[in-house]
């Protein structure tokens, strides 16, 4: 029995300091970010910030399907995506810099209203910029919809062409300019923070620094 007592004592004080040291780490690994992430260099400060709706911590990722570089973003944003807890979440935000970009913010926001977002987001990326599909207006976004998932091309035509997603960008238009958005891809954390990806030089920079922002109030 005594030699019982001793081993479930000896596992228990093994539990305990594995959590004292797993606590430790986290918190090396805070003061670590802190020290490594500056605002006014790694990240901007949004004055006055943009109000989030509810009390989850978001990230806006501004892109457009146009842009390269926002496809060349897209495994970042599947990381973060697979990295965020339950009470974050993130909110893409089509922009139209250009007249030519607009049929694919509509499209977007189409496709979430019609509960296809999911299926199509990542394969439009992909038709546009590695299989350079001539996607240029919503007729013919329409016809690849139909074509490559059975989208209703008409559904998705007057529904990309509805009031809602009119009034949809013009909020997204609001929004970019509010939070300073230059260029795209661009992210927003909170509606406060503004990564700098000029500074930050990997992917895991970038995560990283989404991660630590996340947590500031």
């Amino acid at each position: 029995m005594k030699l019982i007592g001793f081993i479930v004592f000896i596992f228990s004080a093994f539990g305990i300091h594995a959590q004292s040291v797993a606590s430790s780490n986290e918190e090396i690994k805070s003061k670590s970010n802190q020290n490594q992430f500056q605002a006014g260099l790694h990240y901007d400060l949004i004055t006055p910030a943009w109000s989030s709706e509810g009390d989850a911590a978001v990230v806006y990722e501004f892109f457009s399907y146009m842009c390269p570089g926002c496809n060349g973003f897209e495994p970042i944003m599947l990381k973060l995506e697979g990295q965020i807890d339950e009470s974050q979440k993130i909110i893409r935000v089509p922009v139209a810099f250009y007249p030519q970009w607009e049929p694919h913010a509509k499209a977007y926001h189409a496709l979430r209203i019609m509960g296809h977002l999911e299926e199509a987001h990542g394969p439009l990326f992909a038709a546009i910029h590695q299989f350079k599909k001539p996607l240029r207006s919503l007729d013919d976004i329409a016809k690849w919809l139909a074509d490559s998932f059975k989208i209703d091309a008409q559904s998705f035509l007057s529904t990309a062409q509805s009031f809602a997603v009119d009034t949809q960008l013009r909020k997204d238009k609001q929004m970019a300019q509010a939070m300073g958005i230059g260029g795209v891809p661009s992210l927003v954390v909170n509606g406060r923070y503004k990564p700098n990806f000029d500074q930050l030089k990997t992917s895991d920079d970038i995560l990283e620094i989404t991660d630590f922002l996340l947590d500031q109030k």
